[in-house]
């Protein structure tokens, strides 16, 4: 406001006064014609104190701090919206930009955490670093997304969602490697060998695994650097080593159990062994 209007405003509220005090002191103050801009003026050393009614739109100026008393609130239409220790249950929008520790916290909807952490209420789902999750929680980094979630109501998913390799680790070594294509090494090649052990059955290649057997091997295995293969013939062709064996796919007496092989080469010689009588 500039002096004219304080000066304006002065008088008005002078004028105001002294008609009040002309009608008795329960007599309401009373503004009429130009009201805006009109209030209660305290006058002194330093800038003028205002309390004052303003337009655009219409509301109290106060030019000072209000301090309300001890138990007492700010309401709306009769609704608590403020008091010293907590906001009204009417107050359900809120622009905060910062707030100290908090004992609990429930939110209904999405939320966003430094453009960082993002949750999806449309998907149910939780991404860091990402969002776009493709699993009830994503973790993206360096262009690599890693998921953790299910798969046909039925299955646990953890993995990558791309074409990515995925380490798992203890003690910042990796102890299981599995390559974008699906291959998987156990251990580390730069650390000592570990120990695997299985508390139960293997098969290697096989659907229907022989639930009498411990081990069940499809193809060819190789046992202490030799060859174990099984045919109805010893090898025509191909590099073989000494003590390779084959063994014979339709024993039947008078023929043997198998074949050895007893110098190297391409194929090699082969000896048979074990005759069945």
């Amino acid at each position: 406001m500039d002096n004219n209007s304080i000066d304006q405003a002065l008088d008005n509220l002078k004028q105001a006064l002294n008609e009040s005090s002309s009608t008795g002191a329960s007599a309401n103050l009373k503004f009429t014609d130009k009201v805006y801009g009109k209030g209660i003026l305290w006058a002194g050393s330093g800038n003028t104190k205002q309390l004052v009614l303003m337009d655009g739109p219409d509301r109290l100026f106060s030019s000072e701090s209000i301090d309300l008393a001890k138990g007492q609130h700010i309401s709306i239409n009769k609704v608590n919206v403020l008091d010293q220790n907590e906001l009204g249950p009417s107050v359900t929008k809120s622009n905060l930009k910062e707030v100290g520790a908090l004992k609990g916290l429930v939110v209904n909807g999405g939320f966003r955490v430094n453009q960082y952490m993002v949750f999806d209420p449309h998907t149910d789902r939780l991404g860091l670093g990402t969002e776009e999750p493709n699993a009830a929680l994503s973790v993206a980094e360096d262009g690599i997304e890693v998921m953790i979630g299910t798969e046909d109501f039925t299955t646990g998913v953890i993995g990558t969602f791309a074409s990515h390799n995925l380490d798992i680790k203890t003690d910042n070594t990796t102890r299981i490697s599995v390559s974008a294509g699906g291959d998987i090494e156990l251990g580390n090649k730069t650390q000592q060998p570990i120990h695997v052990g299985v508390h139960g059955k293997v098969s290697i290649g096989v659907n229907n695994p022989d639930p009498n057997v411990d081990l069940h091997v499809r193809g060819n295995i190789k046992f202490a650097n030799r060859t174990h293969m099984v045919d109805n013939q010893p090898p025509q062709g191909g590099s073989w080593n000494q003590g390779d064996i084959v063994w014979n796919e339709t024993p039947h007496q008078r023929k043997y159990i198998g074949w050895v092989c007893t110098k190297a080469g391409n194929p090699g010689i082969w000896n048979p062994f074990g005759e069945i009588r």
